[in-house]
Order: structure tokens, then sequence, then C-alpha cells
């Protein structure tokens, strides 16, 4: 792409062309993603460079745009505090070999302000309580289910606030929490820790260790409350963040390839990534994500075909040996993925997902055969 075509493209998004019929979305950060890459892949310094390369050689550089949509809305969140001040979280959320539970679940951390250490994730099976959550299927867990913990987080600490000023004294608005204990903002040495709030919770009852629940919740997590009522301090809450507009992944990917224009024949010199993915909450995850899905488009742009018999519409390529998937001797050992890191202003803490359009961009810059 030119830099006359860069031109044409941000003249474009800072008209506010949008492009059809498009609906709003929830935060898009793509002009910073695509001059993040442009900086990192050395784009005007390539751009110079000659194309021809000597005989039937040639060299092209290039970019292309993923997208997917990156969430959802209304689901429930699940977390309880047990008398030895541990952290239970319940997620249903599914696990494809991405740590998306994981990810999910540090939010849960995070807001409870304990060590990950201090955690434990309850997940993959019915008969462990586990709350209605969203499929994984879209790239959209960081950003439904970092809601879901973050608001029943919060109802956690409501409950935790209202048991210490029942037994301590003043208004739950004279306590905050730290340091696994709830105490008074201005006389830090009057508390309770967790273990002893959670504790307080099977003594009190009620909405309290679970044997009440608000009424929105989804049958599926009222039977999950149900399932760990006296155990601890529960903190069921569904989803009801404010907001409108679909959560978009976006990536940027740039390319540098050279091409032997006898044979078909491909090399991947040089691959830069740049998502527009909000905040990145599990970076191991993340870096899996970009990498896993620009292989992933080297295979379907360029290696991979479904040829079908005309007469039957039976497969004809019925083998690996027929249709490729690519190896690491079909991409660079080293690419560069980044990320804007510009949080999401619906999701409170800023994360947006990047599965699927990982793919898609690799897929949009190369040549198919």
């Amino acid at each position: 792409m030119s830099r006359v075509r860069f031109r044409q493209i941000n003249a474009l998004r800072s008209d506010g062309y949008q492009g059809g019929s498009q609906g709003p979305v929830t935060s898009s950060f793509i002009s910073e993603a695509l001059a993040q890459g442009q900086r990192e892949f050395n784009w005007e310094e390539r751009e110079q460079l000659p194309r021809d390369l000597g005989g039937s050689k040639r060299r092209g550089i290039g970019l292309g745009i993923g997208y997917h949509g990156a969430g959802g809305r209304g689901y429930d969140g699940l977390l309880r505090i047990t008398p030895d001040g541990i952290l239970q979280i319940h997620s249903g959320v599914g696990n494809l070999g991405t740590y998306s539970y994981a990810s999910n679940a540090r939010t849960a951390a995070e807001v409870m302000q304990i060590p990950w250490e201090r955690t434990e994730i309850h997940r993959g099976r019915s008969d462990r309580h586990l709350p209605h959550s969203s499929g994984q299927g879209g790239s959209n867990t960081v950003f439904t289910h970092a809601r879901t913990n973050w608001v029943a987080g919060q109802d956690l600490i409501t409950k935790m606030r209202e048991i210490a000023a029942m037994d301590l004294g003043g208004e739950p608005d004279d306590y905050e929490i730290g340091g696994e204990r709830v105490f008074r903002s201005d006389d830090n040495s009057v508390g309770l820790t967790y273990a002893q709030t959670a504790q307080r919770a099977i003594d009190l009852g009620g909405k309290y260790d679970g044997s009440e629940y608000p009424d929105d919740l989804n049958p599926l997590t009222q039977l999950a409350v149900q399932g760990v009522q006296g155990t601890g301090l529960v903190g069921a809450a569904k989803d009801n963040i404010p907001g409108q507009g679909q959560p978009p992944g976006n990536i940027i990917g740039f390319i540098e390839i050279e091409l032997d224009t006898d044979t078909g024949k491909m090399d991947i010199i040089d691959y830069t990534a740049v998502a527009d993915c909000g905040t990145v909450q599990h970076p191991k995850n993340f870096d899996n994500a970009m990498r896993g899905g620009a292989v992933w488009g080297v295979g379907l742009s360029n290696l991979e075909r479904h040829v079908y018999d005309p007469q039957n519409g039976l497969p004809a390529n019925t083998g690996l040996y027929q249709s490729k998937p690519p190896t690491n001797m079909d991409v660079p050992v080293d690419t560069v993925s980044q990320a804007v890191n510009i949080p999401d202003p619906q999701n409170p803490t800023g994360g947006r997902g990047i599965g699927e359009p990982t793919q898609g961009a690799m897929s949009l810059l190369l040549p198919a055969r």
C-alpha cells in the first residue's frame, strides 16, 4: 500500500466515515494501531526498497485488517470467599487451549485485591456450580466475563462492608478493602480479614451465604448459587453495566514477502501485527493468539484448499499431504506482536478479544495460489 493510500484511509476516518450502515462499537483505535504498526514495521523505509530481486524473484509488502465481534453482555458472575480466606472463582467459560478461563478469572482477583495464589478456579463441569456464561467462540470472553467477574466482585465488597459495619460499628461506606481485609478508612486497625467475613456470612445466612440471591440471575446461575450456599461469603450478580455497541476485535498486520513468479513459491520475510483489543489482560494468551492466528492465516490463504468432486460433491483432497497445514518452516521464526493497549471504556478492566481477527489479517495479506 502506498503513502497515498495511507492518507486516503486516514482521511476517511477523520471525516467520520463508517461505511454502509455499520452500527456503533464500544470503542475503536484502528488509526492508532495503523500508526504504531507503520512505525514498528518501518513502512516508509521498506517502501523505497527495490521490488525486483533478479530473475523470477519479486519482493512485496502489504497490510491487512482483521475484525471480529468480541464480546457480549447480560451474563452472570459467581464468586465466593471461604473461611480459609481463599477466593473461589466459578467460571462457565470454556478453554480451547487459550487460557480463556484464567484470563477472565484474573479480573476477580484484581477486584478483590487478592494474590493470584490465593484463588481457586472452578470450571469445566456443571457439578462445580458454574454460572450462566457465554460460549468461547468469537473471541468474546475477555470483554464478556471481565464484566461478570467485576459485578460479582462488587457484590462481595458491598456485603463485606455491611458485615464490618454490623460487627465493628459505623456505616458500610466507612470501610474499604485491601491486604485481604475489610477495614475502616480512618483507622486501618479496625477491620476483619476475608476469612473472618466468610465465617460471619455463614453465621448470618440470607443474602450473605447464598441462601438468598437476586431474581434477575439466570436459572442456571440460581442453581449454582444454591449449590454453594452456606459455604462462605457468596457474591452473585448479573452484568447490568450500562453501555451499547459491539465490542470489536481489530488487528493490523504488515508483511514482507519474496515471491518466485515462475514457481509460485512464497517466503515470508517479516511480519508485524498490532492489535486494537483494549487492555491486554493475559500477556501469554495474547502472544499465543497473535502468533497462532497468523500461522492459521498462512494456511488458509496460501496452503490449504478444499477441492470437491463437482458431480458428487465429495471431497477430493482427503489427506493433509493434499491440503498442507503450515509448519514452522512456512513462517518466520520471529514475528512482532504488539497492542495499542488503550482501554475499552465499557469494560471495567478495559479488555476486548483478539482471537479470530489475527487469522483474518494474515489471510488478507498473502497471494492465493
